[in-house]
């Protein structure tokens, strides 16, 4: 029972320094500023978003954006995520014998599945058109106004 309760005691320790480092480090910063230890030039063109060096249009912080970067984003996440299930299984894969070859062949499988599932549906294509443009053109059987 105490080594039972020393493990949270550990979790416990490792929740307040989770917590203190970056309150202090932010602290100090701030503190820095106050004492002029660290420079305080604000500038309005520090705070414009930065696009690849391109002028910024309109105002970013309140625009849509559309959703195929999201979806682009989530399908990197998933591809990525694949790479640190295959890692450990790739170190040891001598060791674990034919049973762990056929489960990673089957996690191999199901996400060729949803890829080729994603390829199909057209998510992989990327329109140059805007979504507003989009919406514009007519249904097809329709006639435009």
């Amino acid at each position: 029972m105490d080594d039972y309760l020393r493990q949270y005691g550990f979790v416990l320790l490792l929740g307040i320094f989770s917590v203190t480092l970056p309150a202090g480090v932010l602290l100090i910063s701030q503190l820095a500023t106050k004492v002029r230890a660290r420079p305080f030039r604000p500038n309005p063109l520090k705070y414009d978003p930065y696009e690849c060096g391109m002028v910024p249009e309109g105002n970013p912080r309140w625009e849509r954006h559309n959703v195929r970067f999201y979806r682009y984003g989530l399908l990197f996440l998933l591809f990525d995520v694949e790479a640190v299930f295959l890692f450990p299984w790739a170190t040891r894969a001598g060791e674990l014998g034919w049973g762990a070859l056929g489960a990673v062949g089957f996690f191999i499988a199901v996400l060729v599945a949803g890829l080729v599932y994603e390829w199909r549906a057209g998510g992989l294509s990327w329109d140059e058109a805007p979504p507003a443009e989009q919406a514009a053109e007519p249904v097809a059987g329709q006639r435009a106004a």
